[in-house]
């Protein structure tokens, strides 16, 4: 039996190795670890990892690490948290010169205006003179809000001022808050998904209203768009500035990435939350992925498609 143990060591010594090759080469063959930095309702966001299986057929929840606060996709990539990231294309860091966008060469994402959402029975509590001024009041507002006008908002927080200190600024200085009324009526609860640009609407949208009497407080809904749909079907608030397009399609509403959107929005809010929109604004706000300078290169990353080589295919739908 000991004639045969050097000849067993070099059989298993040779298994051995050639079980490491094997590792090794499994291992290069999936590529480096590419990693997605998202908002925490990425895997339910059409603009997000639902919009990449459908669209990409992409499944990025083997990838996603969620964001804590849902606007920072490009400090996350700073950090070295994701070698990819979702921004807002609202966010003025993706203009950094270190930071490359990448092509949506497979069109999922449409334009995302800002529009006012209300819940209808709020409405019906005020007089019909004094909901007509609401809408009308709101609607004003929001014809100011332009892309440009949201990245000099967003600037300003980022500078370390507060949401409200920024919201109630832009008020005054677009004179919507020279009449102050004194404020008397129902009150209206203005919810704001947890992160900087919709917390500063929140309270730019409420000293509009105040201005003109209206009782207003302003409520964080504790997460993103499916807490700020479940809040106002539960009446816990009364409106918030949503997303129109996204915000559609997560209603599975009959929109597309492009093509209209107000009318199946409408429909959609009616008969979920019992709730309505008021104007698009002319501002928008849409996800973006976006990467360093030195991961696209290193990695040749140029389009959304170009991931494909180091995410994993999703499953087919249905």
């Amino acid at each position: 039996m000991g004639a045969h143990r050097p000849v067993l060591a070099a059989l298993l010594a040779a298994f051995a190795l050639a079980l490491a090759l094997a590792l090794a080469g499994g291992a290069a063959a999936q590529g480096p670890s590419v990693r997605l930095a998202a908002p925490a309702d990425c895997l339910v966001n059409p603009g997000c990892g639902a919009g990449l299986a459908a669209t990409y057929r992409l499944d990025v929840a083997p990838v996603f690490t969620p964001l804590t606060v849902a606007d920072a996709g490009v400090p996350a990539l700073d950090d070295g948290v994701a070698e990819v990231a979702v921004a807002f294309s609202t966010d003025p860091q993706v203009s950094r010169p270190d930071i490359v966008t990448l092509a949506d060469d497979r069109r999922m994402l449409g334009r995302d205006r800002l529009v006012p959402v209300l819940r209808r029975a709020m409405l019906r509590t005020f007089s019909g003179a004094r909901a007509r001024r609401l809408v009308r009041r709101m609607n004003a507002t929001g014809r100011l809000l332009t892309t440009l006008q949201l990245r000099s908002l967003n600037q300003q927080v980022a500078d370390g001022r507060l949401p409200e200190a920024v919201g109630g600024e832009f008020v005054e200085a677009n004179g919507l808050g020279v009449r102050r009324a004194r404020p008397h009526g129902p009150r209206i609860t203005l919810g704001f998904q947890s992160f900087a640009e919709n917390e500063t609407l929140a309270f730019l949208f409420a000293a509009s209203l105040r201005a003109v009497g209206y009782r207003v407080r302003v409520a964080d809904v504790r997460g993103l768009r499916p807490e700020a749909v479940a809040q106002l079907e539960d009446d816990r608030i009364d409106g918030w500035i949503g997303y129109a397009r996204s915000l559609a399609r997560y209603l599975e509403a009959d929109v597309g990435s492009r093509g209209p959107v107000r009318g199946p929005l409408r429909a959609a809010l009616r008969r979920e939350a019992g709730a309505t929109v008021l104007k698009l604004m002319p501002g928008e706000n849409r996800n973006l992925f976006v990467t360093t300078t030195a991961t696209a290169e290193s990695l040749g990353l140029r389009e959304i498609s170009d991931l494909s080589r180091y995410w994993p295919a999703a499953a087919p739908a249905g």
